[in-house]
């Protein structure tokens, strides 16, 4: 398949899903988000998997779904929050198309994300401690980044 997807990426409450429909609405393609993909397969909502399953059968989940990417073509896809974090994962997304970050600081981030989205499986101590050492430096090795501001 081509790589003409355009993926983003970004922490929660970043805007992934809001702006992945407005842009896959813009371009007239179809729109995709990770994380509802493995809810339709499982059959049970994300904090039901982390609950019952851990979060590594989670991000196996997340693994098998990047996989089944690599049959899409020309769509715009959001990935959760943390699908980039793995070893090996940017570069594979970058293989899928143009990687976009949706970038902005961390306490405008966790203002935006609703609890719900928080998934309560993770302290704002490990948030803070997760975005300072990792994730931001991921998510730089996006293709492109836009700069969110305030709701």
């Amino acid at each position: 398949m081509a790589a003409d997807n355009v993926l983003l990426v970004g922490f929660m409450g970043a805007g992934k899903s809001v702006c992945g429909r407005l842009l896959a609405r813009r371009l007239g393609r179809c729109f995709i988000e990770t994380d509802d993909m493995i809810v339709s397969r499982e059959g049970r909502s994300i904090p039901e998997i982390f609950r019952e399953r851990g979060e590594e059968a989670f991000r196996r989940l997340e693994a098998e779904t990047l996989e089944a990417l690599r049959l899409k073509s020309g769509d715009v896809i959001a990935t959760g929050g943390g699908l980039p974090c793995r070893e090996g994962r940017m570069e594979a997304l970058r293989a899928l198309g143009t990687v976009v970050w949706l970038r902005g600081d961390l306490p405008a981030l966790l203002e935006r994300a609703c609890p719900a989205a928080r998934y309560a499986l993770i302290s704002d101590s490990q948030v803070r401690d997760l975005w300072g050492t990792r994730l931001a430096d991921i998510l730089r090795r996006a293709g492109l980044a836009v700069e969110i501001g305030r709701a």
